[in-house]
């Protein structure tokens, strides 16, 4: 983990019967789920600033943890899971070490970013998280069939006949596999209340609106909600990044001006929250799959 950074566990103390749910003794997976739980504190040695981590993004929608304990961990699970089943877990989830490390560190900037309101920083390390799981972590699922027929045939459905790429890899990936949770069959409200000047919403809203492409839900609320599936968030923070990052003059499509965009990080708030809910319902279902195999 970066030097920078300290994790406090405040749940799970030294003399905790559950060592291997305490922070301190957990490796990367345990502690992306507890990140993204919102279960853990975090310590930024170098400013001097402890992050108090309490959005619970592993439920949709999100949810404020007003307490902590045991019990908040073990509400992510199904009831007969025990916490000595986690422990037991959490102790032997060693694999792909490497993978979770690189996760974890973009998971932790792209949290203390939004934590700090600088929202168009936070989408950028949201982003990369996009990237580096979008090829990953469908394989990683896959892999934990026993039946290799079953496996081929999955992976042949996620990359279609077009093979256009990891992006659209991991979007078939969520849809064959998710299509029947809740959390895919659910919508995503942006409010634009969240951004805070009055004046800017409606060109900010007409933009969310185009780069949508018509993918909405019922009849929007002009300059202030928009309605989307879940998996068409996706496809919007994909095209949201496509544009605003890409500033070619020549391309056909139509990339975000920086004169539009005075206020970046008013324009990524209403999003970033939505975002990091949408990586981490799939991180979250990876980790439970993971542990269903192991059982």
């Amino acid at each position: 983990m970066i030097s920078r950074y300290k994790y406090h566990d405040i749940i799970f103390r030294e003399n905790s019967l559950s060592q291997n749910l305490r922070i301190e003794n957990g490796n990367s997976i345990l502690r992306i789920f507890r990140l993204i739980s919102g279960t853990i504190n975090c310590e930024d040695e170098y400013k001097n600033i402890i992050y108090k981590f309490r959005n619970n993004f592993t439920t949709f929608p999100f949810e404020e943890n007003n307490k902590l304990s045991s019990k908040t961990i073990l509400n992510n699970f199904p009831e007969e899971i025990k916490i000595k089943d986690l422990d037991k877990y959490f102790k032997t989830a060693r694999n792909n070490k490497k993978f979770y490390d690189s996760i974890e560190v973009e998971l932790l900037k792209c949290l203390i970013a939004a934590h700090d309101n600088r929202y168009l920083e936070s989408f950028f390390y949201l982003y990369r998280i996009i990237e580096g799981i979008s090829y990953s972590i469908p394989l990683m699922y896959v892999s934990k069939n026993k039946d290799y027929n079953k496996t081929y045939s999955e992976l042949q459905a996620f990359f279609g006949k077009d093979k256009d790429g990891e992006l659209a890899f991991f979007k078939r990936f969520v849809s064959e596999t998710f299509h029947e949770e809740d959390f895919y069959k659910s919508n995503l409200l942006i409010n634009l209340h969240l951004i805070d000047i009055e004046e800017i919403r409606p060109l900010y809203y007409k933009i969310y609106l185009d780069k949508l492409k018509n993918k909405i839900v019922g009849q929007p609320i002009e300059n202030e909600s928009i309605e989307v599936k879940f998996i068409v968030f996706y496809d919007f923070m994909i095209e949201i990044r496509n544009r605003f990052f890409h500033n070619a003059k020549g391309s056909w499509q139509s990339n975000l001006e920086s004169t539009n965009l005075l206020f970046p990080d008013l324009f990524f708030k209403p999003l970033i929250n939505h975002g990091i809910n949408w990586i981490s319902i799939i991180l979250f279902e990876i980790i439970k799959n993971d542990f269903d195999k192991t059982k």
